[in-house]
């Protein structure tokens, strides 16, 4: 049973973390871990800046994003 919901719980965060996101001033669709590894690469880029305003425009949409990555702790716990 562990074990399955460790997999379930690591699926539904690679879901999260590799989910293309449409993000205004950007050519294409990026991931939060692609913004992320860019961002490791050339911190004066903007990707990951621009996810992180996308979500401060768009409060309802991050607090989903928490209150599922809460949900998988607790269950984890």
């Amino acid at each position: 049973m562990l074990r399955e919901n460790l997999r379930d719980a690591g699926e539904i965060i690679e879901n999260i973390l590799s989910q293309p996101l449409s993000i205004n001033g950007l050519e294409k669709n990026i991931s939060l871990l692609e913004a992320a590894k860019i961002y490791l690469e050339n911190p004066a880029s903007p990707e990951l800046k621009k996810v992180v305003e996308t979500f401060l425009q768009y409060p309802d949409a991050f607090q989903l994003m928490l209150q599922e990555l809460k949900l998988l702790s607790k269950d984890l716990s």
